[in-house]
């Protein structure tokens, strides 16, 4: 095979005297043809071309000679499991085994349904004899329940001792006379029942109408108040000295004591009565006398002659407001200790009476 190869030669004659303008000449040689080279490498799979035309159909070939046996293929899924069949007797029992290791604590399982609540009922009860045994039965279905009772009823218990009367209670309203009717067989005497404890009291009744006003009553003489003191005898003092407290005023403004002096606020008759327990220094006695405004008031003294005792007086006077009643002691100075006790009482006059 003729190749043409192409040559450069340069120009070394007169590079610049034009024969060789760009410096190099061309030069065409034909060679004798080579050996064939090695293959070369198969070059990219160019792209797939458009289908052709689909070609007639061929006429149908003679049939081939059968072919061997293939191998067996592999084994099919399992069939669906036949009905059981019938149960086989009961083999000895083997011996127990080992225990197993607990196994882990399966997942909570969800909540149930709420179930139907069983009904239960009380249905009949039935008395037996003594000597029979007491039953329950449920006559009921599995849900709802009837218990019947038969239950023996107990022996006759010896006679109890004669309880006590109980009270009387309250007479009942006479019922309606009913129609007499035949007269029965005389019974055997029951035995006298224990006596029932007390009922509880009952509630308070309403409280029942006012009742009319009644007349008005007049008193000619009535007690207005009621004044009461306590006084002592006081070393060197010629007169009872009583405290500012009294036993029981009553609250009675009329009368009141303080010191030596007892005030009498209002007009009116006054009971006087006082009373005084004493202890003399020596005998010969000593006198207590009421004194109404500086005057003595007559029947009114009291004597204490014992060495230890007790003496009282008692004396109705009528006396002005602004009064001062005191309890003046005669020789004194015998007195060792003396308590004083006054009650006066306040009497109101009805005029139209005096």
């Amino acid at each position: 095979m003729i190749k043409e190869f192409i040559l450069f030669r340069l120009c070394c004659d007169n590079c610049g005297g034009g024969c060789c303008p760009h410096g190099y000449s061309v030069v065409t040689c034909t060679g004798i043809t080579g050996p064939t080279g090695a293959t070369g490498a198969t070059g990219p799979r160019g792209l797939t071309g458009a289908t052709g035309p689909t070609g007639a159909t061929g006429p149908t070939g003679p049939t081939g000679v059968t072919g061997a046996t293939g191998a067996t293929g592999p084994t099919g899924a399992t069939g669906a499991t036949g009905a059981t069949g019938a149960t086989g007797p009961a083999g000895t029992d083997g011996a127990d085994g080992a225990d197993g290791a607990d196994g882990a604590d399966g997942a909570t399982g969800a909540t149930g349904a709420t179930g139907v609540a069983d009904t239960l009922a009380a249905g009949s009860t039935t008395t037996l004899e003594p000597e029979e045994f007491a039953a329950v039965t449920d006559s009921g279905t599995e849900t709802n329940h009837i218990f019947d009772f038969a239950i023996p009823r107990g022996a006759t218990g010896a006679t109890g001792a004669t309880g006590m009367t109980g009270a009387t209670g309250a007479t009942g309203a006479t019922g309606a006379t009913g129609v007499t009717g035949t007269a029965g067989v005389t019974g055997a005497t029951g035995v006298t029942g224990a006596t029932g404890a007390t009922g509880p009291k009952g509630a308070t009744g309403a409280t029942g109408a006012t009742g009319p006003k009644g007349e008005d009553c007049k008193c000619p003489v009535c007690g207005k108040c009621i004044f009461s003191a306590e006084g002592d005898f006081e070393e060197g003092e010629p007169y009872v000295q009583f405290g500012e407290t009294q036993i029981f005023p009553y609250d009675c403004k009329s009368v009141s004591a303080d010191g030596a002096d007892i005030e009498l606020a209002e007009n009116g008759l006054y009971l006087v009565q006082f009373k005084t327990d004493y202890e003399l220094r020596c005998y010969g006695g000593s006198n207590a006398v009421l004194e109404l405004d500086g005057s003595e008031l007559p029947a009114s003294e009291i004597t204490m002659a014992e060495k230890n005792g007790n003496s009282a007086g008692l004396l109705l006077m009528q006396a002005q407001a602004g009064a001062t009643l005191k309890i003046k002691l005669d020789a004194y100075d015998k007195l060792s200790s003396a308590k004083f006790y006054v009650v006066i009482t306040l009497f109101e006059v009805d005029s139209d009476e005096s």
